[in-house]
């Protein structure tokens, strides 16, 4: 299985979800088995051979392998036999076939021992089909070996393992002169023999799964301090860009000692791959050249990826009560790299997950509560798995202070290293260092679906005070609710509790001018229609949009369906041709357009007062621009139905058109994108918002 990255760009597979069906007896005492494996390969006929010598921990007598791999013996470390028609036998489950060896039919004691396994496999998986989804997890590859490069991963199961046990590492491994591999752990044998490469990579702590990858690498080491290095394995010896990763690796560090703790391994390295990925796993990550290459990757989702080697590479998810590990890794990296720029840009990206929250869960099944949340395969479960999940660690911070949330972070991390963690083991350290019950508050954000609905109403100014009424529908929340008032000298903030479906508060104020509820977004909620402006993610959370041209030519017309289908992925769209709204579906019930150079007519249905279009020429921000010159996309209500946004793109290039639906994915949060023709990066903003319904005014 696998776990998405927040990043629209990256899909960070932790291996923390590799067993995401097994739940172990009690946080610390998992069971540890140890692999000490040879690997040989051939690249030229895809194989590897590997001798595996395991140390099987008492109680477990059963192992599984992959289906792909030919088993040749299985045998005691005196040389003992043991007998595979009796251990051997054909077994499936939810994640497809496997080996199953059965220890106990072949005489292995219960008190756990050791055993040599031998075996090979062909692994030859064509990358050319491998893409990178913005939502949807899929057109990935288990593993393959080539000139090319090699890569097994966990999925492929090329290494026995128990549902109910961690693993330590121990690998040698032989490839051909000039293929370095590279995996978790440490290195600490490398070296040229004839014309084959010896190298030894030691993983001594416990993890729950093993990637290894492999090919024609430069590779460069730096000291970062207290015995830890970084590493590049990249394709290129660019000097630049290795010094990029370094720099920030070292920062990254830094920073997430002083928050989280000590850093959990001996390395950190940043690995290129040959074809499209962008995978987290214990001490390493392995990118995309492509992804690797964007400017802002090392200084955004890099940092979330190093991140990771606290939370679900070292920490790991016991996922009984749902997998807290995107969320926290959101909330201590992109979350908190806004929080470092300023207070404006946290209350933006906050406000981005509400937005995303009420667009991807517009249709109420696609909702569900966070102990049901494994990993990210669509953008409901990243609004929800990520998104909510990143909110209820900022409201807990809110709630006990800062102080007190970082040493409940800093106490799981150091007690709770290389076992399986849930959510409860979260809430005890918080409490524990807040000296707070927070029982119900787990309860009401983990396990029920949904978010609260809060309305102001019956708001009287008076000299010397205001007060208000609070509802929320449905059971309500316990909440702790933010309210700011305005007055001639400034701003006064006050926090109300409010636990009931309506409640009126009375708060000493003078001279109040305005009364705002919840305007810094600290609270998880569904923001009302007038809080949200029309943006692009509303578009991308469509599952099946019309898809609109205006009597378009016909490579225009082929353009627009390419573009479609790497926008919508996948083909659940109506392609209409004749630039006609659907005008004729009830409120609530249609779905949202996404409008490729429309007429006169129809571009009349889209009236924005910040933007004019008028022939090939159109103004935005004060600023005129030529439509020979610059393409934009822009967001606005639908005509028929205003609670959801419609897109509408003006591009004269078939050519363009097609190469821009791999770029929107990356803008969600925006209303328009303005695409210089040549080189450049795009202007972006969002549309004004008129008078908030949680914003009441003295009048």
């Amino acid at each position: 299985m696998k776990k998405p990255l927040v990043s629209v760009m990256m899909v960070c597979v932790l291996w923390a979800t590799l067993l995401a069906g097994s739940v172990f007896a009690g946080s610390g005492d998992s069971l540890i088995m140890s692999h000490q494996a040879q690997l040989v390969f051939n690249t030229d006929a895809h194989t590897v051979q590997i001798s595996d010598h395991l140390v099987v921990p008492a109680g477990v007598l059963n192992l599984r392998l992959g289906e792909a791999l030919k088993i040749e013996s299985l045998s005691h470390p005196d040389g003992t036999l043991f007998d595979m028609a009796l251990a051997l036998t054909e077994a499936s489950d939810e994640d497809g076939s496997f080996q199953q060896i059965d220890l106990a039919a072949c005489g292995f004691s219960d008190a756990g021992g050791e055993l040599i396994l031998k075996y090979s496999g062909t692994f030859y998986e064509s990358v050319e089909d491998v893409v990178f989804s913005r939502e949807n997890v899929g057109g990935e590859i288990t593993a393959t070996i080539s000139g090319e490069g090699i890569y097994l991963s966990g999925s492929a199961e090329w290494l026995a393992w128990n549902s109910n046990v961690l693993v330590t590492h121990d690998l040698s491994i032989d490839t051909p002169v000039g293929i370095e591999t590279v995996t978790q752990g440490e290195r600490t044998v490398h070296e040229v023999r004839g014309e084959r490469l010896h190298t030894r990579w030691v993983a001594a702590n416990p993890a729950d799964g093993l990637n290894l990858i492999a090919n024609k690498y430069f590779v460069h080491e730096e000291p970062v301090g207290g015995g830890v290095v970084s590493q590049t394995f990249f394709l290129e010896d660019d000097t630049r860009l290795r010094g990029t990763y370094m720099e920030r690796t070292k920062a990254y560090i830094a920073m997430y000692e002083e928050m989280i703790g000590p850093y959990p391994y001996k390395k950190f390295a940043t690995v290129e791959n040959w074809f499209p990925t962008g995978y987290g796993m214990p001490s390493y990550t392995l990118l995309g050249g492509q992804v690797l290459r964007l400017p802002f990757i090392p200084y955004t989702s890099f940092g979330h990826e190093i991140c990771h080697n606290w939370w679900g590479n070292s920490v790991f998810v016991d996922t009984s009560e749902g997998n807290w590990c995107e969320g926290l890794t959101v909330y201590c990296a992109d979350y908190h790299y806004k929080e470092l720029e300023d207070a404006e840009q946290a209350r933006q990206y906050r406000r981005t997950l509400l937005k995303d929250y009420a667009a991807y869960t517009r249709d109420e099944s696609h909702d569900f509560p966070l102990t049901e949340f494994i990993n990210r395969h669509s953008g409901a479960t990243r609004a929800v798995g990520y998104g909510k999940s990143m909110m209820v660690f900022h409201m807990v911070n809110q709630m006990i202070g800062r102080e007190a949330f970082l040493k409940g972070l800093q106490t799981v991390a150091a007690e709770h290293k290389y076992i399986k963690t849930n959510w409860s083991d979260f809430f005890a350290a918080f409490s524990d260092a807040s000296g707070q019950d927070l029982g119900f508050y787990q309860e009401q954000w983990l396990a029920r679906t949904g978010a609260p609905t809060l309305s102001v109403h019956d708001v009287k100014f008076e000299k010397n005070k205001v007060s208000f009424s609070l509802r929320q529908d449905d059971q309500p929340y316990d909440l702790q609710v933010p309210v700011v008032v305005t007055t001639k000298t400034g701003t006064e903030e006050h926090m109300v509790h409010f636990d009931k479906n309506s409640d009126r508060f009375e708060l000493k104020v003078a001279g109040a001018k305005v009364l705002a509820v919840d305007p810094g977004t600290h609270l998880f909620r569904r923001l009302h229609q007038a809080e949200i402006e029309p943006t692009i993610s509303q578009v991308l959370a469509e599952e099946a949009p019309n898809v609109i041209l205006d009597h378009a030519p016909a490579l225009m017309v082929a353009s627009a369906r390419t573009f479609a289908d790497d926008f919508i992925e996948g083909p659940l769209y109506d392609f209409i041709e004749d630039g006609k709204l659907r005008t004729d579906v009830p409120t609530g019930a249609g779905s949202a357009n996404l409008v490729i150079n429309p007429g006169k007519e129809l571009l009349a249905e889209y009236k924005n007062s910040e933007l004019i279009i008028s022939g090939k020429t159109f103004f935005l921000g004060g600023k005129r621009y030529s439509l020979d010159k610059f393409d934009i996309v822009f967001t606005a209500p639908n005509p028929a139905d205003p609670t959801l946004a419609d897109m509408v793109i003006l591009c004269n290039s078939p050519h363009r058109l097609e190469a821009m639906s791999r770029r929107l994915g990356h803008y969600g949060k925006y209303s328009y994108l303005i695409f210089p023709v040549g080189q450049g990066s795009p202007v972006k903003g969002n549309w004004q918002l008129s008078d908030s319904p949680m914003v009441v005014k003295n009048h």
